[in-house]
């Protein structure tokens, strides 16, 4: 019991900034369930065949939606062609969370991804408290969870696992936890292929402490890139080839091209459409949400950044941006989403809301937006 209350006492950060993510967690959490519970009783759906809805709970329900449902069918049955663009640590542990606590698959995949937050709000409060301050880490945690995306967070999806993941490599690598670092990373790898470009933090960091001398600290990024070498390799012997993985992103539309293209196909699809109609709308949103991310890293690089973070936040946008769905309904598919799990950004945000008029502004209108997303969402209206 002492090595618990120990291990605890070091893992909470004080009473007063515990509290206060653990309250912020928690309210924004009861505001989407109650605008998802009302949305499920009172609006339209999209879907009501129980194909798409396979809990009988509404607080299950209104989390498992679009990939969700592809992650627990993985989890149950295992991997099929076009399922290979999702990778498998998520599956595995909603797997393990029904086996081992007899939950369903569904329920067993909301407690993931929520288990997954809460380490992520505090990996991340740390980080951005050892690298900058307290009050910045915690504003940064708030944005985090009021961001119009964030319900993500807790949803059947990756986003949480993979944020608290990355964030631990990060913070590894903060202290100079190289092997750490790997193993956090190759986790991170085997949750979404954007790990890999951990491996660049990771050069970054051991450049700045050793220059171009060898130490056996560098051994420690083998783990990143070996995470997504399994998983290649089950690909290759089940599926006959390693990039298997690539080939189901098809299935979606996406391929990698010029950056440009993806802001120009969604200005053009913008500029076609109807004010209201759902493609120029999504347009519009993902195109935001791309523009937003690449000022905010300039306002962080201005701001004076970690480089390990800058040159990640630079590598995940400009790869997002560069792999648009020519033929979709918006050409930066999932934008809005996909920018989540770009830490760093929450921190800039919180560099920008040291103003009052801004954290007013921001502290009504993301929210405002998330609970307008997340009802979308709940009736499986497409949103991200």
């Amino acid at each position: 019991m002492h090595r618990i209350r120990t291990w605890l006492q070091a893992w909470w950060p004080g009473s007063e900034a515990g509290r206060e993510i653990v309250e912020t967690l928690l309210w924004t959490r009861v505001g989407l369930l109650l605008a998802g519970w009302v949305a499920l009783a009172l609006l339209p759906w999209q879907y009501l065949s129980p194909t798409f809805n396979t809990s009988s709970s509404p607080w299950i329900l209104m989390w498992v939606r679009w990939d969700g449902i592809w992650y627990t069918q993985i989890a149950q049955h295992g991997y099929w062609t076009q399922a290979l663009a999702f990778f498998p640590l998520y599956p595995l542990l909603i797997a393990a969370g029904h086996l081992v606590f007899r939950l369903g698959y569904d329920a067993s995949a909301v407690f993931v991804a929520n288990v997954s937050l809460l380490l992520f709000v505090f990996t991340l409060y740390y980080l951005v408290r050892e690298t900058f301050d307290d009050t910045l880490a915690r504003r940064a945690v708030w944005l985090a969870l009021i961001f119009p995306s964030a319900f993500f967070l807790s949803a059947a999806y990756t986003e949480s696992l993979f944020l608290w993941l990355s964030t631990a490599t990060f913070l590894a690598l903060k202290r100079r936890r190289f092997v750490a670092a790997g193993i956090f990373g190759m986790l991170a790898t085997l949750t979404r292929n954007e790990g890999l470009f951990l491996a660049l933090a990771f050069f970054v960091v051991y450049y700045q402490h050793f220059g171009w001398r060898w130490r056996w600290k560098i051994l420690g990024v083998l783990p990143i890139g070996l995470g997504l070498a399994a998983f290649m390799t089950y690909q290759w012997i089940d599926f006959g080839t390693p990039l298997a993985f690539m080939q189901a992103q098809a299935y979606w539309g996406r391929h990698i091209t010029w950056p440009v293209l993806g802001f120009f196909w969604a200005v053009r699809t913008i500029w076609n459409g109807s004010p209201l109609q759902p493609s120029a709308v999504l347009s519009m949103i993902d195109l935001l949400a791309a523009i937003s991310a690449g000022l905010l890293w300039v306002y962080g690089l201005k701001h004076r950044l970690p480089w390990d973070w800058l040159v990640y936040w630079a590598v995940l946008w400009l790869v997002d941006v560069s792999a648009p769905v020519a033929s979709g309904e918006s050409p930066l598919l999932s934008m809005s989403r996909l920018v989540l799990v770009i830490f760093p950004m929450f921190v800039t945000l919180a560099m920008l809301a040291e103003r009052e008029s801004w954290r007013r502004f921001l502290g009504f209108v993301l929210p405002m937006l998330q609970v307008v997303f997340f009802v979308t969402f709940a009736t499986w209206h497409w949103i991200a």
